[in-house]
């Protein structure tokens, strides 16, 4: 076989890949597409493409089919696929995709978590609040664990089965571990803020979605302002996304320190492993354990 049918191949593959909604070879958690409801994998991406001409004129992007068809439109259509995913994946990070600012769900979340003074108000606003379809499978609101005020709000992706019985964030295994992981470098849960990017449990252990995310932020962003830390440690690829409002992958973020505005503050924020990841993966630990001797400088200040 030549080297340009190889190429012809291989274009013809990654085109049906991301008709399927593939957009990387390994992701940190599996998508569980069942949770999508009627619209197949990689619908947003085939919306995008055929309403968008190419030099071949208009594209046509049919549904996912084992068949390939090796034409020069198909292979075409491979190139512009693939970049229509990663424009598609960058703008539902930075939340391009999902509660447009106008939805009224969203707006009635901003008033409510406005309102509150204090955390007991935050807590009492999200417990009558019904514009996150989460609320409706969990057990409990897990709000916080720690410090009313922090210099250190620490927020992960969301709770499981352990924090939902309990009603508290990372008490689970995860939790054990990130309370070792604090003790490693001189803290405990007294002088920590400890929450998560929802505050229900996903159904399944599953990744939160855009739209549970965007419904939760206001919450966040107004806890952020009761917190009133001056550093932020991102716990898993989730939480550094949805909060950092970029598409890259944990491990090209973690370990870099970057400057948000949340809450009406300027905080440094750290992204790091997510416990979880290390109670799977032991040998990344090394990894944590940098970020936690960058964070300790940070929060140490000039020596």
């Amino acid at each position: 076989m030549s080297i340009e049918t190889n190429q012809e191949d291989l274009v013809e593959l990654l085109a049906f890949y991301a008709e399927l909604g593939v957009d990387c070879a390994v992701s940190e958690e599996a998508i569980d597409w069942l949770q999508h409801g009627h619209a197949a994998p990689g619908d947003p991406i085939r919306q995008v493409l055929n309403s968008s001409p190419n030099r071949r004129g208009q594209l046509s992007v049919p549904s996912p089919t084992p068949a390939r068809e090796k034409t020069g439109q198909r292979r075409a259509g491979g190139v512009d696929a693939m970049a229509a995913l990663r424009s598609q994946r960058h703008a539902s990070a930075s939340g391009g995709v999902g509660r447009s600012p106008s939805d009224p769900g969203l707006l009635a979340a901003g008033r409510l978590a406005a309102r509150a003074k204090n955390l007991e108000e935050l807590l009492s606003a999200l417990q009558s609040f019904e514009g996150c379809a989460l609320r409706a499978t969990a057990k409990n609101t897990c709000f916080y664990r720690g410090a009313k005020t922090a210099r250190l709000m620490i927020i992960g992706e969301a709770p499981g089965r352990d924090e939902d019985l309990a009603g508290l964030p990372f008490v689970g295994r995860a939790g054990h571990l990130l309370n070792r992981m604090l003790a490693a470098i001189g803290l405990n849960e007294e002088m920590v803020h400890i929450t998560n990017v929802v505050y229900w449990r996903p159904p399944g252990n599953r990744t939160p979605t855009l739209q549970e995310t965007s419904s939760c932020r206001p919450f966040l962003e107004r806890q952020i302002a009761l917190v009133e830390p001056e550093v932020v440690l991102l716990l898993g690829g989730a939480a550094a996304k949805n909060v950092l409002e970029v598409s890259d992958g944990i491990m090209r973020l973690r370990g870099k320190w970057k400057q948000v505005s949340l809450g009406g503050r300027t905080l440094r924020a750290l992204p790091t492993l997510h416990p979880a990841y290390l109670l799977r993966t032991p040998a990344a630990k090394r990894l944590a354990w940098r970020d936690l001797l960058s964070l300790q400088r940070t929060l140490r200040g000039p020596s």
